[in-house]
Formats: structure tokens, C-alpha cells, sequence
């Protein structure tokens, strides 16, 4: 029997920044295409020097329309509004695709706009709601709005809220199926919007030879950036945003530093605003040499810290989903993240890391203890990790995806057991 193979385009929020949902749209694009599907990739706006400069020139881009001059003062925010609220003038570009994956806001605005005026039919993948309609308690705690376009859009919102919502509500409801990120965020996501979602976590990419062996994790050192990082460390890689609060990770080391002086916390990533602050916190606790700045980093420096790292560390305390866990577990590197939020579903406590109750440093500081003191029990908790890392392979992501995507391009309904995969393994693929 042929495979039928589907032109798809894929809808994303825009490349800004190297996060979480971007590496998402960008393994769902390559793997779609590797297994023979026509797929073209869409956005309302795209920095390719800011957002995986690695990896995004592969997936070609297209913006819905022209781009405005770098100059332009808040340019992505004006052409997110314009791309939702042009879409008319652009709908012709879509009419010759079999269906539309639309992640995130305002993408399913985009499709479901789409697919009134061509009649074409569409899903939704969601990392999370519309975190400008339906914020976070952090999101309001730490004022994650930090990025002047996010606020000229957080204010266009506030003065429009009621159609915002509306719009967000109906373009979702209309998906013909709902993709989402994860069991925890799933959960919020089929509250907040009164309807059916299936799991498709994110995934990682996994290969045997994992955890390396003590003495690469435990002993000596490397350069990274022009730093020299001293093993055994411990990493934490996010974007420098508030919400992610990394001023917990470090309080954490501070008390990590009276059993262990020469521990590191390795923080690599482009800084932000916040970054300073976060460096005035570890001024103040004379921490210079224990934490590392490392700054923007290559995807092949950031696979070498992966592999070397003796502990990985995720202080977001309201993370949906938290793909560096899974990324640091599949290089066989266990964790410690608080006992809430998207690493309940992922890290499994005394087995593959540490969940800890929530906000307790001096909690979380003994976990991280625990992994820098014994290597071979470290090692031990790193091959549960690397096992079960499996479970959110790539493979088992694209599938759901691609299986979806087929029954509704058909216009089948979409039965959840074909969703029900087997772990499986990935052998041709580095670590991410």
C-alpha cells in the first residue's frame, strides 16, 4: 500500500528567538519532510540571526508578507498584527495545500481565516494558551514582558481584549483536531478551551553511548566561549527571562558552595535585559567563579555541555513542558526541577533526577549535592534518564504529527488509539 504523501504548511508565530516552540516547528518541518511530505514553513515574521541561526536556514522560511526594514521600530510586533489582520490579501498563496498545521497564536488565527475563505482544513499544535489572553501567576509576578514588542502587543491586547479572546477561542475551537504539548499543559489547555486535545509532547533525539563515562563528566575541563568550564558542573539552559527564574538556581548554588566550593553553574544563551540582574545577584553573593555567563553558543558547544554536564537544573516553576529536561536526560544527564508544572511529566523523581517541593533552595541545593558527590550513583540515575528519554523521541512526535495531519487532510475522525505509540528508538541522529 503507498504512503500518501501531503502538502502541508506549517504555520508557526514567528522566529525571534531560539526557544522552545521554534525548535518544535523546526523538527516537525525536517521530519515531515524526511519521511517524503511536501512542507513549506510560514511566519508573520523571522530574525534568522536570533532565533537557531544552526538550524533555521534549513527549514526556508517564508514570511505571509514583506518584511519591514530592520529600522522599523517594533517590527515583529506590527507585522504579527498585520499578518492576522491581513490575511485576505495573502490566502491565495495557500490554496494548493492539502492541510495546515498551525502552531501557536496567532497561526491558528491565521489558518482558521484560511480556512473560511479556501475551505482548507487545519490542526492546531499548542505549547501553551495565548499567554497574552491567559497569562501565568509567574507571568504576572515577574512581569515576563520583557521584550518591547511583546508589550506594544500585550497593550494592543489589553485595548481589544474581548476580540482577542473571541478570536483565539473560535480558531482553536475550529481546529479540526488539537495538538498539545504534553499531559500537564494539556490538561489547562482542554480547560481553558472546552475541548478534546490529544499528547504530542516535544521530543529529543536519541542515541546509544550514554551517559559518557565517569571521567568525562567528572574530571578536568574544557573551553566554551573563551570560558573555562571545570568539571563536575551543572547546567541550565533557557532563555533569560524572569519567568524562568534562574535567581533560584543560583540562590541553590550559593548553598551548594559551602560543601562544594568549586562547583559551576554553566548558563550559555544570548543575554537579555534580565541577564544583568541576574549578574548583579551573583555579584552580590561573591559568586563570579562559580556561575558562568557563557553567552550566544553554537548547537555543537551547547551538545558538548550537555554530554559533560554532571547535573542538569530547570528552576521555571510553571514551565508547560521544559524541553531542555528531556534533552539533557537523552545525554543519559539526570535533573533537578521542582515537583510542579511540565517536569512532573517527564522526570521521574529518584530514578532519572530530583523533584523537589517547590521553592525550597535549600531542598533543591541538597539534590544537586547529591549528584556532584557520587559519580556512580550519578551515573546509575544517568542510564534511567538516558531510558527514559526514549519515550519522547522525535520519531514518536513526528508520528502523532504526521498521523493527525493525514486524518484530517482526509476529513477522517481521528481514532486516539492510532495515537498510542511504542516507545522506539532513533539511530541516526545526535543528541539535541
Amino acid at each position: 500500500m503507498n504512503k500518501t504523501h501531503l502538502r502541508i504548511a506549517v504555520l508557526h508565530c514567528g522566529f525571534t528567538y531560539s526557544g522552545g516552540g521554534e525548535r518544535i516547528v523546526i523538527e516537525q518541518v525536517l521530519g515531515l519532510r524526511r519521511r517524503g511530505h511536501e512542507v513549506k514553513c510560514f511566519a508573520p515574521t523571522v530574525s534568522p540571526a536570533r532565533s537557531y541561526p544552526d538550524l533555521l536556514p534549513a527549514l526556508k522560511v517564508k514570511t505571509f508578507l514583506p518584511q519591514l526594514p530592520s529600522w522599523v521600530p517594533l517590527r515583529e510586533a506590527l507585522q504579527m498584527v498585520a499578518a492576522s489582520a491581513l490575511v485576505p490579501l495573502y490566502a491565495w498563496r495557500f490554496r494548493s495545500f492539502d492541510v495546515m498545521v498551525a502552531a501557536n497564536q496567532p497561526s491558528a488565527w491565521i489558518a482558521w481565516c484560511l480556512s473560511r475563505i479556501l475551505g482548507k482544513p487545519y490542526l492546531v499544535y499548542l505549547n501553551q494558551p495565548n499567554r497574552l489572553v491567559h497569562p501565568r501567576s509567574v507571568d504576572r509576578l515577574t512581569g515576563w514582558v520583557a521584550n518591547p514588542d511583546y508589550r506594544l502587543l500585550s497593550w494592543v491586547v489589553t485595548k481589544i481584549r474581548r476580540f482577542v479572546d473571541w478570536a483565539d477561542r473560535v480558531s482553536v475551537a475550529g481546529a479540526a483536531e488539537l495538538l498539545v504539548n504534553g499531559r500537564y499543559i494539556g490538561d489547562i489547555i482542554r480547560t481553558i478551551y472546552e475541548r478534546s486535545a490529544h499528547d504530542c509532547p516535544a521530543g529529543c533525539h536519541v542515541e546509544e553511548g550514554y551517559p559518557r563515562p565517569t571521567e568525562e563528566r567528572f574530571e578536568g575541563g574544557m573551553v566554551v566561549n573563551g570560558f573555562m568550564v571545570r568539571r563536575p558542573y551543572v547546567l541550565l539552559t533557557n532563555r533569560h527571562y524572569p519567568q524562568k527564574r534562574f535567581d533560584l538556581a543560583i540562590l541553590a548554588m550559593a548553598e551548594v558552595r559551602k560543601h562544594n566550593w568549586g562547583a559551576q553553574l554553566v548558563i550559555p544563551g544570548p543575554a537579555t535585559p534580565h541577564t544583568e540582574d541576574l549578574k548583579v545577584l551573583v555579584a552580590e553573593l561573591e559568586m563570579g567563579r562559580q556561575v558562568l555567563f557563557l553567552g550566544e553558543i553554537s548547537e555543537s558547544e551547547l551538545l558538548r555541555l550537555y554530554h559533560g554536564a554532571a547535573a542538569y537544573v530547570y528552576p521555571a516553576p510553571e514551565e508547560d513542558f521544559g524541553m531542555g529536561v528531556i534533552e539533557s536526560m537523552a545525554c543519559g544527564v539526570p535533573v533537578v526541577a521542582w515537583d510542579q508544572a511540565g517536569p512532573t511529566g517527564t522526570v521521574v523523581s529518584g530514578s532519572t533526577g530530583f523533584l523537589i517541593t517547590p521553592t525550597s533552595i535549600t531542598d533543591y541545593a541538597q539534590a544537586i549535592e547529591r549528584l556532584l558527590a557520587d559519580p556512580v550513583a550519578n551515573q546509575g540515575m544517568g542510564r534511567q534518564a538516558h531510558a527514559r528519554a526514549r519515550q519522547f523521541s522525535w520519531e514518536n512526535h513526528l508520528d502523532i504529527l504526521e498521523r493527525t495531519a493525514l486524518a484530517v487532510a482526509a476529513g477522517n475522525a481521528l481514532d486516539p488509539e492510532m495515537l498510542s505509540l511504542p516507545d522506539r528508538r532513533e539511530g541516526s541522529h545526535a543528541a539535541s
